[in-house]
């Protein structure tokens, strides 16, 4: 039991220091709006009804191309939204977004990467400049009727830009400046009866940059460019879910809250350890508890020692001649089946044959008892006189004490 106690301390005590080490940052580049994580995008998700006030943000709750097929036939002027640094559709999906903006709708994509099917009937290309170390710090702007604001960036940012474009259809809204190089990198590129907002650089509606310094400014600059219309939120999550990617603990995990959150996901971790530990150690069979039987306690010692107390200090000595005369004819009666009848007759006589002691002993008891009954005073001689002659008795009687065969 020892050992056990101090192996389950033990654990205590390692899961509790784990638990209260520093958090590491995570640094995952998820653009995912339930994200708090430098790299999310939850602080933009929260403030787009500040930016645009009195719109309506949706979020897309199935998948993109279902989204769209599912609104076809329903004209619609939202802005779609799309913010992330991989290419996670594939052909049909880029295709209804195409479908969609061709028939009014407009869409903001933020990618540092362009699917070819946009590459095709958008007739563009992204490149990236090269990075050095030696130049850790990239800047962006954006071209508002006043200016051309400049905005320091100098993490994770991606330095892709736009390399080919068509001028006809295409309006340069903003650039990159990386290491003296000015490239453009947000286009305005009509598009059928809408337009597409293209961004090569998502890493500026993350968390991090939108508290960073006043990179807040350069967003709300980009967006200046869009029509007050409702947004259609798409947080990619759905596809995530549906090809298994992992996104910090799993948003669709239904032990995503507790593994998000470092102390409570090392107390379900501990929870779970101890609750293994239980069955292991309490799976062996457990016997019964046997109770303990006490024996009968014999209360005759203490019955006559009480006895032997009271008549010491009381000193009646009449009582106790009589008490003992008594006691002494109930064993009797007890013993040799004697009753009050008995006594009426000869019964010295009777006295003898069932105890088989000499007859002098037994008229010399009968006589002496009958003495005593009669007297209404008694001395301790009259006491220590019965009792002698009973004690006698006994000595002689070979059935004393255990009960004579009945005939």
């Amino acid at each position: 039991m020892k050992n056990s106690l101090l192996k389950y301390t033990f654990l205590f005590v390692s899961f509790f220091l784990l638990g209260c080490g520093e958090k590491p940052v995570n640094w995952s580049r998820t653009f995912d709006s339930k994200d708090t994580i430098p790299f999310g995008t939850y602080i933009l998700r929260q403030e787009l009804t500040e930016i645009f006030p009195g719109i309506k943000v949706e979020n897309i709750s199935e998948s993109t191309y279902d989204h769209f097929q599912n609104i076809q036939y329903k004209y619609r002027t939202d802005h779609y939204f799309l913010i992330y640094d991989e290419l996670i559709f594939d052909d049909a999906t880029w295709e209804k977004i195409a479908e969609y903006v061709n028939q009014g709708g407009s869409a903001f994509i933020s990618n540092s990467a362009v699917h070819p099917i946009l590459e095709e009937i958008l007739g563009i290309q992204i490149s990236t400049l090269a990075y050095e170390a030696a130049h850790p710090v990239a800047s962006l702007s954006v071209k508002i009727p006043e200016k051309e604001n400049q905005y320091v960036y100098e993490k994770g940012f991606d330095t892709a830009y736009f390399s080919n474009y068509d001028e006809k259809t295409t309006e340069v809204l903003g650039n990159l400046k990386y290491n003296d190089e000015k490239k453009p990198n947000f286009l305005k590129i009509y598009y059928g009866e809408g337009y597409f907002l293209l961004h090569s650089e998502p890493i500026a509606f993350t968390n991090y940059h939108m508290l960073k310094k006043n990179h807040h400014q350069y967003v709300t600059d980009v967006f200046s460019y869009l029509n007050p219309e409702n947004i259609i939120w798409d947080n990619h999550r759905m596809l995530r879910r549906q090809t298994g990617e992992r996104n910090d603990g799993g948003f669709f995990n239904g032990l995503s809250f507790i593994m998000k959150h470092e102390a409570l996901r090392y107390a379900f971790l501990l929870l779970v350890v101890m609750g293994i530990l239980y069955l292991i150690f309490n799976s062996k069979r457990r016997q019964k508890a046997v109770p303990i039987l006490l024996p009968y306690t014999n209360y005759t010692l203490e019955f006559a020692k009480t006895l032997s107390e009271l008549y010491r200090y009381n000193a009646d000595h009449t009582a106790m001649v009589r008490y003992k005369i008594n006691y002494f004819l109930e064993q009797l009666r007890t013993h040799y089946q004697i009753t009050a009848k008995d006594t009426e007759k000869d019964f010295s006589e009777i006295l003898s044959s069932k105890s088989g002691v000499d007859q002098e002993t037994c008229r010399k008891l009968v006589l002496k008892i009958d003495i005593l009954k009669s007297k209404n005073y008694l001395d301790k001689e009259d006491f220590f006189a019965i009792h002698t002659l009973i004690e006698s008795f006994k000595q002689k009687s070979k059935n004393y004490g255990r009960a004579a065969t009945r005939k």
